[in-house]
């Protein structure tokens, strides 16, 4: 990034910005250039050209859609969100929602992370929940989508899709993966530190259910793989194949792929097992095991 930009700044300006020293960045030059770090240099370069094509308005969600649209780069949000702020180029609205997050932070702490990336400990249905919230391009406008998954099986419990993301979104997924019966008193529901998820709203709901708040590193996608995961199978495998003209189109694509995700879609790290057979079997052993 410095070694392209230097001649439009000075590389002592490109390196305090970029918080490394002046004689890291001359030895970095007389390395080889990684394959990965050409790619993420590669990326920057397309983020920061479409932050300024906006007139520096553009949040990292309509990046990562434009992104997608005008270069077929299909990039995760918070990879490109990590970009701008290593970039320092965050738009005003942005920027004004981090002060209140980090206000917000200083009085009330975000839960720990009681996973840290340990996905494939959890042998029991309905003990720990994975949640993260997408969204699906309409002729209306963004379509959000939030889920509760269950570790254990994969099974998508609880889902919810809204014109908005809301706090009243994810609570909804979550109330709902709790009305299958089988999410267990004092199960954890693990999520990135988005905005719905900090909010008092869902903090509140989760102690009134008896659900353990967890959260991953701030930034840190691979904290939150299993949902992560689900979203790019999602799109991937059904939704990047349609152009929706409505907001409910893509609701009743998104209802018929979990329908088959849970139901007939084999996974590896079940041992090729579908979700609901995954379900059904954890379910038995376990119930076995304290008769």
């Amino acid at each position: 990034m410095i070694e392209r930009m230097k001649a439009d700044f000075s590389i002592v300006f490109l390196c305090a910005r970029l918080k490394v020293s002046v004689s890291g960045f001359h030895a970095w030059r007389k390395r080889p250039v990684s394959a990965r770090a050409e790619r993420r240099w590669q990326l920057s370069t397309k983020v920061l050209n479409v932050f300024v094509d906006s007139s520096r308005a553009a949040g990292h969600r309509k990046i990562a859609a434009t992104l997608a649209a005008d270069f077929g780069v299909h990039a995760n949000r918070k990879t490109v969100l990590a970009i701008m702020r290593d970039l320092g180029i965050m738009p005003p609205a942005a920027r004004a929602a981090f002060r209140r997050a980090a206000a917000r932070a200083r009085t009330t702490p975000d839960p720990g992370d009681l996973l840290e990336r340990r996905f494939q400990d959890t042998v029991e249905p309905g003990t720990v929940l994975v949640g993260d919230i997408t969204y699906v391009s309409t002729g209306q406008g963004w379509l959000y989508v939030a889920t509760a998954i269950d570790l254990a099986t994969r099974t998508v419990l609880g889902w919810a899709s809204s014109k908005r993301q809301t706090a009243a979104l994810v609570i909804t997924a979550l109330s709902r993966a709790i009305a299958t019966g089988h999410v267990r008193p004092g199960a954890i529901f693990h999520s990135d530190h988005g905005t719905q998820y900090r909010s008092r709203r869902f903090m509140m709901f989760c102690a009134r259910a008896g659900i353990r708040r967890s959260m991953g590193k701030n930034f840190e996608c691979w904290d939150n793989a299993v949902a992560e995961s689900f979203f790019s199978k999602l799109k991937n495998e059904r939704l990047r194949w349609h152009r929706f003209t409505s907001r409910h189109a893509a609701t009743r694509e998104v209802a018929d792929y979990i329908r088959y995700f849970n139901d007939r879609r084999r996974h590896q790290a079940l041992g090729y097992a579908t979700p609901a057979e995954a379900m059904a079997h954890l379910t038995r052993t376990t119930a076995a095991k304290a008769a």
